[in-house]
């Protein structure tokens, strides 16, 4: 049985092909500029009332969360007796306390290091990465290695930059042969 194959693949071609340009023209849709806008604008909405909804739903478990902090705070202090529950609150006023002392402590250390690294003349932007290290001594000494280590690499740049190649050819010596110069004087003498 004999079959000409190749009638069958122009077929399938030709198939393909019009199947794409129907695709094609499908996908084509021409829209006005307000007809555009009003699709964008309709997207948009929903990508920002999908994060609202999110924002939301993570407010509504922070807020239940600690709503059942203090219910359970609450709970632990009724059944406590009245040495205790003065106990715990005195113990709360300390940690809020201490809380607050390292805070204030943090904003002074910041101030701190922005003046020193004002004075160094780095980047005042460094000084929460530097704050992040907590200890002042440890802070200095981060300091002057960053201070030490730009200004080694600035020297270095400079010297590269101001570095000159000797003149390759046609450079002159007094008291030489080949000084135009000299050439010249002696034809007038």
């Amino acid at each position: 049985m004999l079959m000409d194959l190749q009638y069958f693949a122009e077929q399938e071609e030709t198939e393909n092909n019009e199947n794409e340009q129907t695709e094609n023209q499908e996908e084509q849709v021409t829209l006005t500029q307000k007809e555009l806008q009003s699709k964008l604008d309709s997207e948009a909405d929903k990508r920002v009332a999908k994060a609202l909804e999110k924002a939301q739903a993570d407010f509504e478990t922070k807020l239940q969360s600690k709503l059942d902090e203090a219910k359970s705070e609450g709970a632990k202090l009724a059944k406590m007796s009245a040495s205790e529950k003065a106990e715990a609150e005195q113990k709360a006023k300390e940690d809020a306390l201490a809380q607050r002392e390292s805070e204030l402590n943090k904003r002074e250390l910041s101030a701190n290091v922005k003046d020193i690294l004002s004075e160094k003349g780095l980047p005042a932007s460094l000084s929460d990465s530097l704050v992040a290290l907590g200890d002042a001594d440890k802070i200095n000494d981060t300091i002057g290695v960053l201070s030490k280590s730009i200004e080694e690499e600035v020297n270095k740049r400079i010297k590269e930059s101001l570095r000159t190649e000797q003149p390759k050819t046609g450079a002159s010596v007094l008291d030489s042969e080949t000084d135009p110069f000299a050439q010249k004087i002696k034809k007038y003498k």
